[in-house]
């Protein structure tokens, strides 16, 4: 049996009062709807790396972290052999965006070419949202807490 590699990963909740901003590959619609996330780099932080995914998957700088909302595990069996740790942050929209937009990732880790991201949002509601790859692990626990708080700075 082959050791599987551990990656860390930072997940994006990027929102907008009681909205979740989130993409499906122009594409690649059978990737499903995601957040912004990538690799963390061997020379960043975790919450570098968020801000940094943030931007090249969405185009979107005005965002501010607003806490780190918990780290897990998931295995990406049968995709690659691989355990991601993946750190997942509440971040806060600091700018206006369109309700929709696209925006080109210039250079994304598995491919040459740009890669089309098509981007809105949707209501958190308390579920997943039906986010691919295991994504919405924390967003019951964000919706939670932006509905019953009123605003996320009062957590």
């Amino acid at each position: 049996m082959s050791t599987q590699l551990i990656t860390k990963k930072a997940i994006a909740y990027v929102t907008n009062k009681d909205e979740l901003m989130v993409f499906t590959h122009a594409d690649f619609p059978e990737a499903g709807v995601q957040v912004p996330a990538g690799t963390v780099e061997e020379s960043e932080e975790p919450s570098e790396a968020v801000l940094r995914e943030v931007y090249e998957e969405s185009g979107v700088k005005g965002v501010r972290i607003i806490e780190l909302l918990g780290i897990y595990q998931y295995n990406m069996t049968p995709y690659r052999n691989e355990i991601q740790e993946r750190y997942v942050y509440h971040l806060e929209l600091t700018q206006s965006t369109p309700s929709t937009w696209q925006h080109w990732e210039i250079h994304p880790s598995t491919s040459k070419n740009p890669i089309a991201f098509d981007f809105y949002w949707v209501k958190l509601d308390g579920s997943d949202l039906g986010l691919a790859g295991g994504q919405g692990y924390f967003l019951s626990k964000l919706a939670h807490k932006i509905n019953n708080s009123g605003s996320p700075d009062n957590t």
